[in-house]
C-alpha cells in the first residue's frame, strides 16, 4: 500500500489552525505523514510583517502537530501547489472553504477563484478534502468512518 501523505494548504489566517488540526487527525487515522503548505503569491513571504508573524505561529503549531512545514513563493499559486503535490506523491489535500462573500463576489465578476484553480490543477488521483468554514472537529467522526 502506498504511504499516505496529507498536505494541508494554509493561508496567513488564524482560521488555518483548524485545518492543521483536521489534517493531523486524518494523518493519524491513516498512519500517514502530515505536511503543512503555504504558497505566497510573489517572490517572498517576507512582504508583510503581520503576515509573517501569523505564519510563524501557524508553522510552529503545525510542527507541534507533527507536520513537515513547507513555504513556497510563486506567481502561479495553483500550479505551485499542484507541482508540490505531484513531486511529493501526496495522496490527500486538505483545504478550507472560501468565505461565501468572497466566492459570491468572484462569481459576480465572472472570475475563477483561487480555490477552483487549485482543485483544477491537482492530479485527478489526489483526494481533495474541503473543510467547511463552520465545520467542527466533532464531525471528524463521520470522516473517520468514511476513511476507515
Amino acid at each position: 500500500m502506498t504511504e499516505q501523505k496529507i498536505v494541508v494548504c494554509i493561508t496567513a489566517q488564524s482560521n488555518s489552525q483548524r485545518l492543521i488540526d483536521y489534517g493531523a487527525k486524518i494523518a493519524e487515522k491513516v498512519n500517514g505523514s502530515l505536511h503543512i503548505l503555504h504558497v505566497q503569491k510573489g517572490n517572498s513571504i517576507f512582504q508583510n510583517g503581520e503576515t509573517l508573524k501569523l505564519l510563524a505561529k501557524l508553522f510552529a503549531y503545525g510542527d507541534k502537530c507533527g507536520g513537515m512545514i513547507h513555504a513556497l513563493c510563486d506567481e502561479n499559486v495553483a500550479k505551485c501547489i499542484a507541482d508540490f503535490v505531484k513531486q511529493e506523491c501526496v495522496t490527500k489535500v486538505v483545504m478550507g472553504e472560501l468565505p461565501a462573500a468572497m466566492s459570491q463576489q468572484l462569481q459576480k465578476n465572472g472570475e475563477e477563484n483561487q480555490f477552483e484553480k487549485i482543485i483544477s490543477a491537482l492530479p485527478k488521483d489526489v483526494e481533495v478534502i474541503v473543510v467547511k468554514r463552520q465545520q467542527k472537529m466533532e464531525q471528524l467522526e463521520k470522516l473517520e468512518e468514511k476513511i476507515g
